[in-house]
């Protein structure tokens, strides 16, 4: 799982005080940082999004958009960890989120789960993405999700059938 970790001590130490807080604790001030800086950069830690995303990158990430494509990296509270993964499909309301690195999505969101958008990232202070292909590569990326649902259910029945229970 691509996890965000903060860029520095120092804002780490704004919204610690102490030791640590859960990201549940500092979810409202990230929200509100959002809504009144417009963007704030963090640090990726995890390779649930490579190859788009490589590890230890730096994400910019904005506020949603009033509609939020298929295929955005979305920012999003999971446990205590906030998580970049991609939007691959909405299913009853819900949003369905996978780490392009990963072979199954993560469990369904709801829309107001989500904080924000990745609008850039950079490694080693250099753009690695969006590049030049970023909007072209969506389509595999979502294709990729739903051939891999299709395999997973097909291997379920599969099971099923080998265990008597189809």
């Amino acid at each position: 799982m691509c996890e965000l970790i903060a860029l520095s001590a120092e804002p780490a130490a704004r919204f610690v005080g102490v030791t640590a807080m859960f990201i549940s604790d500092w979810l409202p001030l990230l929200r509100d940082a959002l809504a009144h800086e417009g963007r704030f950069r963090w640090r990726l830690r995890g390779t649930s999004m490579t190859p788009t995303l490589p590890p230890d990158c730096e994400v910019e990430i904005a506020p949603l958009p009033p509609a939020v494509p298929l295929g955005s990296l979305v920012v999003f509270a999971d446990g205590d960890a906030l998580v970049v993964h991609r939007l691959v499909r909405r299913a009853a309301g819900r949003w369905i989120t996978q780490g392009d690195g990963r072979l199954a999505p993560d469990r369904s969101l709801a829309p107001n789960q989500v904080l924000g958008v990745v609008v850039a990232a950079d490694s080693d202070g250099r753009r690695c993405w969006p590049g030049p292909d970023a909007r072209a590569a969506i389509p595999f990326w979502l294709a990729r999700h739903h051939v891999l649902r299709v395999l997973r259910y097909g291997w379920r029945k599969l099971l099923a059938a080998k265990a008597g229970v189809w």
